[in-house]
């Protein structure tokens, strides 16, 4: 992978932020949306967690995207060291943030919620981990059919495994799978089936690095947006044959084919999910992107940026908020409080934010792992 200069750290990506920022609203969308009533959602809140199902294949497109553009941008001979601050990240990810979230999204909710939970973030920090070791040394082609090859196999093991001990069950569905009907899971993101998506935006990343100029940013913007409107014309044009064709009773008849052509089975993804929801995620990052570019809404893209930069810290605040708060708040039968509710725990979440970047807090967000791997290089070299 070719690789440009290294960058100042205060430097930053604002398109990337800007998009990280927009996932994170798609999330807030989504929670909300899942806190409206408690039981099965209609009308409205129903509408809502549909379009709040673009949050997750844009979290984990930016996600790749982001890890590809760093170890793009960093030197050589400063690879390594960047390579162990993120495996650091994805280390404190998979262990702090998970015991924080099990807390806001479990412990502290208002109603009865499983505890074997596996996190979109837990699911992210291995798909990290896999990166930084298929980024660096294989190309990016070559990485999609990894992907691919990947995908296939978690969807395979997802038909035909159900193991019955509980452990191995819950590893089989963490990594591979998904939740099965041995109930290992009470919910998960399959680690197998998101990698795919993660790959694609590690190779829409490097894509990103290669264009430096303005002009460049706008032409691979306008590719993404090109490439994510035909993918969900056609994931719509394939349900709806789906539906008005008689193969729809042969569907019906077999549950892991109906999971396999769901537009909205994300656990795991359905390809017809990936394409549709996927495609507007490359919508909304070709959007960021192009608004960065062509410098529009520049107290937008500013505001929302904070969100990106502190996308971590935005993500457990915003369990706390939805999970805990909104949660207890009787919005049920009362659909013009849902506004102002949402908006208010938006701004209060940005607020958070907003005082968490002052501060640098990300850089509390390790175990020191790269610290004491840079020491014990240190002593070796004394030696």
């Amino acid at each position: 992978m070719n690789r440009t200069p290294a960058v100042r750290t205060g430097d930053r990506e604002t398109s990337i932020d800007a998009a990280r920022g927009s996932a994170m609203l798609l999330v807030f969308l989504a929670h909300f949306s899942q806190e409206l009533t408690i039981g099965p959602a209609t009308g409205v809140p129903l509408l809502l967690q549909q379009i709040g199902m673009v949050a997750s294949p844009t979290f984990v497109l930016v996600s790749g995207l982001t890890l590809a553009f760093v170890l793009g941008r960093t030197r050589s001979d400063n690879l390594a060291q960047a390579q162990m601050r993120i495996l650091d990240r994805a280390v404190f990810i998979l262990l702090v943030t998970h015991l924080l979230l099990l807390v806001s999204d479990v412990l502290l909710a208002p109603y009865q919620r499983g505890m074997r939970q596996f996190f979109i973030t837990d699911m992210v920090a291995l798909n990290l981990m896999i990166g930084l070791v298929l980024v660096p040394k294989i190309p990016p082609a070559a990485r999609l059919a990894v992907g691919g090859i990947l995908y296939g196999v978690g969807w395979v093991t997802h038909a035909v495994l159900h193991p019955a001990g509980l452990g191995l069950a819950a590893v089989a569905e963490e990594i591979l799978t998904g939740p099965t009907a041995s109930h290992a899971l009470d919910y998960g993101f399959p680690v197998l089936e998101w990698a795919g998506v993660f790959l694609l935006g590690t190779v829409l990343g490097e894509a990103l690095v290669s264009a430096r100029t303005p002009d460049a940013r706008r032409a691979w913007a306008m590719r993404l947006l090109r490439s994510g409107a035909f993918s969900v014309a056609v994931a719509a044009a394939v349900k709806v044959f789906l539906i008005i064709s008689p193969v729809r009773a042969s569907v019906a008849a077999y549950p892991v084919l109906r999971e396999f052509l769901s537009i909205f089975g994300k656990a795991p993804p359905s390809p017809i999910y990936l394409m549709f929801f996927g495609g507007l995620a490359a919508c909304v990052i070709a959007a960021a992107t192009l608004l960065s570019v062509h410098g529009l809404a520049p107290r937008v893209s500013a505001w929302v940026s904070v969100l990106g930069r502190n996308s971590l810290f935005v993500f457990v605040l915003q369990s706390a908020v939805f999970r805990d708060l909104i949660a207890r708040v009787p919005l049920e039968g009362r659909p013009w409080a849902w506004p102002i509710a949402f908006v208010s725990a938006t701004l209060f979440i940005w607020a958070g934010a907003r005082v968490w970047d002052r501060v640098g807090g990300n850089r509390w967000f390790t175990l020191g792992i790269t610290q004491l791997a840079t020491a014990g290089s240190l002593q070796v070299r004394r030696s």
